[in-house]
């Protein structure tokens, strides 16, 4: 298959090594710059410029789109574009990336025959490894150690990919408790995250440990950088342990893939991504895990403001879920514009003397709300239910 690049974010560097080393894809036109660009040109990776994104999706041959936009919108529209163009897409998620971000690309899954997979945490995750997890018996827990930065929106993509590769390897997850250790200096000296299952749940889970400490993780594969200092930034291992205490250390590229040096030659992650992008089934539970992993990820920021466990409620938003919310709260508003606007009415006809015309048309300002809401109900048939894999 041949793949079109669009975007910024030096994380895309990542698939597209694996492409140019899978010698059955090939790279085609893109639209780079910024950090990806330099980034590319650093791994001298060789690749043909093109002048705007439209340009490199409507590229004939091109077969997946690859979009590494930092913006939320020009991501979802370069998706949506690039789905309509009939090509695969594959996005790598935006800094601000929310629920309502996969909400978007779930829909653009529903309405294209072609594939859309989000690049998450358990892609950098050895292959087959972690996804064959909860096959295996008697697991006591799963924990990665990852170091600390001190920006914070670097810190929170690590969290978003350290997450994703536990939730990844295919237990259900539902409990989250996140705690902030702070320094004599009154800075952050280290975040420990544990992702459990609730106490309603019938099947064992075992805990997620995720420790972000200052200084080199204790398990480590190696410096994730060629050329910088050894324990500045360390690839971090996913490890596995037994009820009988032995324990399997899983490589991973996290928690900054794009400055990992585990760079597999054999382009897997290109060949797995496209079996994947062949199956539809396969994508809608990729975009489901992607959608609980913002969800999870959320629950974690909430669980540092309140300071205690949070338990987090997958809901599936569909366009008739979201329907439901809306009128709900825009009827809670109608019904109170009616309370007030008939006191409202009834002053004005006992203190001024209107003519009868001027009575009719406030009666119609202030009952039309009310009709046309009413009508609106008769859309939620049109609303669609998300789509999800058996």
């Amino acid at each position: 298959m041949r793949f079109a690049i669009i975007g910024q974010s030096a994380e895309a560097v990542v698939l597209v090594d694996s492409v140019r080393a899978a010698t059955v894809h090939q790279i085609g036109p893109c639209c780079v710059a910024g950090s990806l660009a330099a980034a590319m040109t650093d791994r001298r990776i060789a690749f043909s410029l093109v002048g705007s994104p439209e340009e490199a999706i409507v590229d004939v041959g091109v077969d997946v789109v690859v979009v590494a936009e930092a913006d939320v919108d020009i991501s979802t529209s370069l998706a949506r574009q690039a789905s309509q163009a009939d090509c695969h897409v594959i996005v790598i998620p935006p800094d601000d990336v929310s629920t309502a971000y996969s909400f978007e690309l779930h829909l653009l899954l529903d309405e294209s025959q072609f594939g859309i997979i989000p690049l998450t945490g358990h892609w950098y995750v050895e292959p087959g490894a972690a996804e064959g997890c909860q096959l295996g018996e008697n697991i006591q827990q799963l924990s990665m150690e990852l170091p600390l930065t001190d920006d914070a929106a670097e810190l929170q993509r690590w969290q978003l990919r350290a997450v994703d590769a536990l939730c990844g390897c295919g237990f259900e997850y539902t409990r989250i408790t996140a705690l902030d250790v702070p320094g004599a200096d009154g800075g952050l000296l280290s975040r420990s995250v544990t992702l459990a299952a609730s106490d309603a749940s019938d099947v064992s889970v075992p805990p997620g440990i995720l420790t972000f400490r200052k200084g080199s993780p204790q398990h480590v594969f190696t410096s994730s950088s060629r050329d910088s200092e050894p324990g500045t930034v360390s690839d971090a291992q996913l490890l596995v342990t037994r009820t009988n205490g032995e324990e399997r250390s899983i490589v991973t590229a996290l928690p900054d893939p794009a400055g990992s040096i585990f760079r597999p030659e054999d382009g897997a992650l290109a060949i797995r991504l496209v079996e994947h992008l062949g199956d539809r089934d396969e994508c809608q539970r990729h975009m489901e895990q992607f959608s609980n992993t913002l969800e999870m990820t959320a629950g974690l920021q909430k669980s540092l403001r309140r300071r205690r466990t949070v338990d987090v409620y997958f809901d599936g938003i569909s366009e008739r879920s979201a329907f439901k919310t809306q009128m709900t709260a825009i009827g809670c508003g109608v019904l109170t514009y009616v309370i007030f606007g008939m006191v409202g009415f009834l002053i004005m006809a006992k203190l001024t003397d209107l003519p009868p015309l001027m009575l009719q048309i406030a009666r119609i300002v202030w009952i039309a709300p009310v009709v046309l809401f009413l009508l609106a109900q008769f859309l939620l048939p049109l609303a669609r239910e998300r789509r999800r894999s058996d």
